[in-house]
């Protein structure tokens, strides 16, 4: 493994410390995902454990229902409202951060974009990473460069699936 993830608010209130590889690093346009980011998409890293996260402070909740129906909750700086993480009730192993929130946000390299449907001309993300309309087949995934390993899969362990065959991608479920 690399050096650890480390991140948090803008304000410092909220700080975390992630010592795993992510699993997916993703930009999404979903409508909910421009909104929470107040622009064109927002840029995730989703790690495999909670285990492998310590994180200090506390965070405000809110829940929102995906399109699956499934809901994923986002923790944010009640100080100073930064968005941080995400974590999902159908997948609560998974842990997924906004690549801003890390204090080295040069360590985000997207493997994908996700939900180009919902995208606007004005947002205009790198031509060469793979784009899917909404959530890529599961082999897109499994085929998607690793962060630092390119033209390698998905980290080996990495979870394919969850409950009830949910397929994951950052911050969505399928």
């Amino acid at each position: 493994m690399s050096k650890p993830y480390i991140g948090g608010c803008a304000c410092g209130a909220i700080r975390y410390e992630i010592s795993a590889e992510p699993i997916a690093m993703n930009d999404c346009q979903c409508r909910d995902c421009q909104s929470t980011s107040g622009t064109g998409h927002g840029s995730y890293l989703t790690f495999p454990s909670r285990e492998a996260v310590k994180l200090e402070g506390e965070a405000r909740h809110w829940d929102m229902v995906g399109d699956s129906g499934n809901v994923k909750t986002r923790g944010f700086c009640p100080a100073c409202g930064s968005p941080v993480y995400l974590t999902f009730s159908a997948m609560p192993d998974l842990f997924t951060i906004h690549a801003a929130s890390l204090d080295d946000p040069g360590r985000y390299e997207p493997q994908m974009v996700t939900y180009t449907v919902r995208g606007h001309a004005w947002d205009r993300l790198d031509p060469a990473v793979p784009k899917f309309e909404r959530m890529p087949p599961m082999r897109e995934v499994a085929n998607a460069p690793a962060s630092g390993d390119p033209g390698k899969g998905r980290h080996a362990g990495a979870p394919a699936r969850g409950p009830a065959g949910c397929r994951m991608v950052g911050p969505h479920l399928q």
